[in-house]
């Protein structure tokens, strides 16, 4: 019996569903669910799974009849149902704290909280990388004084806890040191918040042209029309100026302050096919 709760995408539940059936009941086939279910398409679980079309609210319930669903597991994919299908990424985010306050979901994923909240909050990231441009102890107190904006004492050391727990920090000679760990989006649900994480910081970078000096920030934009082949161009010149950003930072042997660089492409016009 496929566990419901370990996916955060209701196509992939459904496609290991389908596998399992088919593979203990030879009868079993796409036809046969639409014939039990009263689709008129045969391959109308198929065009689900491969994301070719949406669940109504009426398909919904059907299928969570044909998989037997119990009350929890049908609440769970009847969320899980908004959440992917969800048209804007506010939508998306509110339905991933759902998913994340879910009992069962909790029990077996513990640590998509701490991936959920350090994607969307600015300044996990920032006291992460405070940590390495430091080889003195630093206590919540000071981290929240050192932070730009100020970040109250409490939520510092809510970030601290989770960043332990994700392996992303460690306790070092009596002190808190940044950990050379990779982190990746991960699940559906983590890189919900990845949304809110880059309108967080373009927020910060407007807000750095009042309150920053001059001198500590470079705000600066260029318009310009480019070719389609000139946009993939463009792309490929901004991923290696992050690299190579990334490498100024990796050979840096005094790191004193931790700065944010941000880059952003989008169109100001219609895009011509």
């Amino acid at each position: 019996m496929i566990d419901i709760f370990h996916y955060t995408n209701y196509r992939l539940f459904l496609k290991a569903s389908y596998e399992e059936l088919k593979a203990t009941h030879k009868a079993f086939s796409y036809r046969y669910f639409s014939q039990k279910c009263g689709y008129k398409s045969p391959n109308f679980l198929k065009m689900i799974i491969d994301g070719q079309r949406n669940l109504s609210e009426e398909s919904i319930e059907k299928f969570i009849e044909f998989f037997k669903l119990k009350k929890k597991e049908a609440d769970y994919f009847r969320l899980l149902v908004q959440f992917n299908q969800a048209k804007t990424n506010q939508t998306k985010t509110d339905l991933a704290q759902k998913i994340l306050k879910h009992s069962a979901f909790k029990r077996m994923h513990p640590l998509s909280r701490d991936h959920f909240e350090y994607y969307s909050k600015w300044y996990y990231v920032a006291i992460r990388e405070l940590l390495a441009t430091r080889k003195i102890k630093l206590d919540a107190a000071t981290i929240s004084e050192l932070l730009t904006p100020n970040v109250p004492v409490k939520d510092v050391e809510e970030a601290l806890e989770s960043l332990l727990r994700l392996g992303l920090i460690e306790k070092k000679q009596n002190r808190l040191a940044q950990k050379q760990e990779l982190i990746t989006t991960g699940d559906e649900v983590s890189s919900a918040a990845i949304a809110s994480y880059h309108k967080n910081m373009m927020l910060l970078a407007g807000d750095s042209i009042d309150t920053i000096d001059r001198s500590l920030r470079d705000i600066s934009s260029v318009t310009v029309s480019l070719s389609r082949e000139n946009i993939s161009e463009l792309k490929l010149l901004i991923q290696k100026f992050r690299k190579e950003v990334m490498e100024l930072s990796e050979q840096d042997q005094n790191k004193q302050t931790v700065y944010q660089v941000g880059i952003q492409m989008f169109p100001l016009s219609k895009v011509e096919d």
